[in-house]
């Protein structure tokens, strides 16, 4: 066998080894892509907490010369089974004319029924609260919390009127049910939305190249609506924002909180009044177009194709002289 025919039967041995060389050095990439995937999605690793406007609870409400005793829930929106904490306070005045620091609090269904009852201690702050677990089954609908100020019967016959009628407060929030909405990114990634409200819920959407998600809420037209959404930071992150109908939700309407935060996702309380409605919610950082898996593949071929250059320029791998 001449040179010639030596370069041109190459054991397969030999072949083969660039392409073993090939997929090492794939794999040995594999480090960098996922950090450049992870910054890429905005995962927890790489862009750590959410940016938001909006604050993570809404404003106290509390007892001044017109309103001296005050109730309100720590969230307006609760599912079957969640814990309730009701918070109010009581003016000084107040607490020096009725002799009391004691607050019966009452949580009522939407049939008006009494769901659960506790009894709360106003602190030295003039500040009380209760914690109550709806139940289980607790049914869907506008819920009230109601407090009263306990006046033993001496001391409420020689209340004024305007004080009497200062007693009580009430307010109001809304059980609603959850379902999971499984959302497909254009790169094949698949994620789950999760969404609480007592609206009826649809249309839920992922739009990449304008970094939003979307959804449809609607509900019988003059009552409450609230929804909580759940947003897998893998899928949409950065500064965020919601926007109902088209108009951005500030900060200043109270309208929305970031209700939590974790590792992987981020969760929002928005509330409206009902008829229907478009929720967007808008982040700075999206899904990457291009999966984990198809990068390395990138990576596998390109440097198959690097090796195969150097072989056919050097004439190393006998294949074309």
């Amino acid at each position: 066998m001449n040179n010639g025919d030596k370069a041109r039967h190459v054991p397969k041995a030999a072949v083969a080894l660039p392409v073993i060389a090939a997929l090492l050095a794939a794999t040995a990439f594999l480090p960098a892509l996922q950090t450049a995937a992870a910054q890429s999605s905005g995962s927890a690793s790489a862009t750590g907490q959410i940016q938001t406007m909006y604050s993570t609870s809404y404003p106290k409400v509390q007892a001044d010369a017109d309103s001296s005793f005050t109730v309100q829930s720590e969230y307006h929106l609760y599912k079957p089974g969640d814990t309730v904490r009701i918070e109010g306070s009581m003016s000084s005045e107040m607490r020096e004319e009725t002799q009391s620091d004691t607050v019966s609090v009452n949580v009522k269904n939407a049939s008006g029924q009494v769901v659960a009852t506790q009894n709360a201690t106003v602190d030295s702050s003039g500040n009380y609260s209760a914690t109550i677990t709806l139940p289980a089954g607790a049914q869907e609908g506008e819920y009230s919390a109601d407090s009263k100020i306990e006046v033993s019967a001496s001391v409420l016959g020689l209340l004024s009127a305007d004080v009497i009628a200062k007693l009580e407060a009430s307010a109001e929030f809304v059980v609603g049910s959850s379902a999971s909405f499984d959302v497909e990114a254009s790169g094949g990634e698949q994620f789950s939305v999760d969404i609480t409200s007592n609206s009826n819920v649809s249309e839920v959407t992922l739009n990449e190249e304008a970094k939003r998600l979307s959804f449809t809420v609607e509900g019988q037209t003059g009552t409450t609506g609230a929804a909580e959404v759940t947003i897998p930071k893998a899928m949409l992150s950065g500064e965020m924002t919601v926007l109902i109908d088209g108009q951005l939700v500030t900060a200043e309407s109270n309208d929305v909180i970031l209700k939590s935060q974790t590792q992987t996702d981020a969760t929002f309380e928005i509330n409206y009044h009902h008829s229907e409605h478009t929720v967007e919610v808008t982040g700075t950082t999206v899904v990457p177009e291009f999966p984990l898996a198809a990068l390395i593949m990138a990576a596998g071929v390109a440097s198959v194709v690097g090796i195969v250059a150097v072989g056919r320029a050097t004439g190393r791998f006998g294949l074309w002289s």
